[in-house]
């Protein structure tokens, strides 16, 4: 099965095994026939270092990867038990905004803290340049960080009298942004037949 992570950032890298690293039994969602867990909330197959159900794991847990594990560049303290913060790609299934269609995410694994150190704030700044949204969540906070408050206002209402050089700035993000956002809309619809 194909993923919006597959088709965004390629393969996981094989050399970059999660070694200790469980933050994924805990951020995950799972919702199948034989297994249900809320996003964070650790799994309760979690042994503190892996899966004890590695080889009959859920259909999510086979298909996902955090970004470091597909992102060459990304260093290894960057890791997300490393970090405590877990870079990803996500979607909203009802979008508010255009932003919500497809967006990396940082989200804190242990203390929302984690989401001002310097390695994570490297890692948004590397996000970036990419086509994607970037939002941190600590909590219950959920906060946009890319693009920059008079950037999102002038791409989510264009005729409110900004700046033209910002109107074209948001034209541009949407040009860029606008066909991963389809792309990953077409996988999760090809996805549920």
């Amino acid at each position: 099965m194909t993923t919006i992570h597959d088709l965004v950032l390629g393969p996981a890298i094989a050399a970059r095994g999660c070694g200790d690293c469980v933050a994924c039994c805990q951020v995950l969602n799972i919702d199948e026939p034989d297994m249900v867990k809320p996003a964070d909330q650790m799994c309760m197959h979690c042994t503190g270092t892996g899966c004890a159900i590695y080889d009959s794991r859920p259909q999510v847990c086979r298909s996902w990867d955090c970004l470091w594990r597909r992102i060459d560049s990304m260093p290894l303290e960057t890791r997300p038990d490393r970090m405590g913060v877990l870079f990803t790609i996500d979607r909203q299934a009802e979008p508010q905004t255009p932003f919500d269609r497809l967006y990396f995410v940082g989200r804190s694994t242990a203390a929302p803290e984690a989401l001002n150190k310097q390695a994570t704030l490297d890692v948004a700044a590397m996000l970036a340049h990419g086509p994607l949204p970037i939002f941190f969540i600590g909590g219950d906070d959920r906060q946009m960080i890319y693009p920059r408050a008079e950037l999102a206002a002038a791409i989510l209402d264009p005729d409110a009298g900004h700046p033209p050089a910002l109107v074209e700035e948001a034209r541009a993000f949407m040009a860029k942004f606008e066909p991963f956002a389809r792309l990953a809309e077409e996988s999760v619809r090809q996805a549920g037949r």
